[in-house]
């Protein structure tokens, strides 16, 4: 390997240190106590090093925004594709939407303004609005298949959106008596409802 490589290498893996420094701290102490100074100390650099990878701890958090995107659109992608019919396929991208919520709620925090942080609505929706996308397929091809009129299908897709991600964030908060397992019970329940309710109509 070149020096340019590594030199390359060793960039990207003090990059990717900072990021993974933001997710401990918020981890242990929420995102309020995420700072360049407290990133600093845990990669052990100082912090103007890290301002030559990211502007401000904004940046950071955008980052890791995309990241926690990508990773949730690639499992609601894989699971819709491992379905053998698409009502299957509509509460198997609900178990990968709420496997990642739960195994990283710190990302999962980031991604949708939970827990302190904040972000312009337009750069949330960019993101989400992929996501969406896959809902959106799924529940017409539902309704298609059942000889339904694929009417209001983005009110479906807000509907349930809306309900999973509740969940979690009364889950997160501690609001929901048996937790994570309930939240993900619920969750389950109001997508067949959901079915139920769209087919017999």
């Amino acid at each position: 390997m070149g020096i340019k490589e590594r030199r390359q290498r060793q960039r990207q893996q003090l990059r990717e240190g900072i990021l993974a420094a933001a997710r401990e701290i918020a981890s242990e102490e929420g995102w309020r106590a995420v700072t360049i100074r407290k990133i600093a100390a845990i990669i052990e650099y100082s912090p103007p090093v890290i301002y030559e990878y990211f502007d401000s701890k904004d940046e950071i958090l955008l980052e890791l925004m995309r990241q926690g995107y990508a990773e949730q659109l690639e499992a609601v992608e894989r699971a819709r594709r491992a379905a053998e019919d698409p009502e299957e396929a509509l509460i198997d991208v609900g178990h990968a939407w709420l496997d990642l919520a739960f195994k990283s709620p710190d990302l999962y925090q980031v991604m949708y303004g939970l827990g302190g942080v904040s972000f312009p609505v337009t750069e949330l929706r960019r993101e989400g609005e992929k996501i969406a996308e896959v809902l959106r397929e799924t529940i017409e091809e539902i309704l298609v298949r059942n000889g339904k009129e694929a009417e209001d299908v983005w009110g479906k897709v807000n509907m349930l959106w809306g309900t999973v991600h509740g969940l979690v964030a009364l889950a997160m908060a501690g609001r929901i008596t048996g937790g994570n397992e309930e939240a993900q019970r619920l969750a389950d329940q109001a997508a067949r409802d959901y079915l139920t309710a769209w087919l017999d109509s």
